[in-house]
């Protein structure tokens, strides 16, 4: 079963993960302030949570956190609820594979998720530009 770790601390969010991993992926749910500390092995996707206070400290950083803990190629989905373009495009910008504005949609955040794994999948077969056997 593929692992998502997902990093937030909004119980709406983390209750709406939930409700559309359950029985089809395991779900790992963790807070930022956790990041540094903790080992992650066999992870396969990450969703991180950026709210208005992450995004005005300018906490981009936790994206280049996550990609050396747990490799340059880690497919992550951003949530990012009612900011600017710009502030989407930065992170972006950065590596994430891609966003969704709100969870409320239970649907179309169920296919972000999937569409995240597919990436996983299709990295882990194709790494280094050759087709693994």
């Amino acid at each position: 079963m593929e692992k998502i770790l997902l990093f937030s601390v909004n119980k709406k969010i983390i209750e709406n993960t939930k409700r559309i991993t359950e029985g089809k992926y395991e779900l790992l749910c963790n807070s930022y302030n956790q990041l540094n500390g903790k080992e992650y092995q066999y992870i396969d996707a990450v969703i991180m949570h950026f709210d208005h206070n992450i995004i005005k400290k300018n906490l981009f950083e936790l994206i280049i956190k996550v990609k050396v803990k747990l490799g340059t190629s880690m497919p992550i989905l951003a949530i990012i609820e009612n900011e600017s373009p710009q502030d989407i495009f930065s992170i972006l910008q950065l590596g994430v594979y891609d966003y969704i504005e709100s969870t409320d949609n239970l649907l179309e955040y169920q296919k972000k998720i999937k569409a995240l794994i597919l990436w996983r999948w299709y990295l882990k077969k194709y790494e280094n530009g050759t087709k693994r056997q």
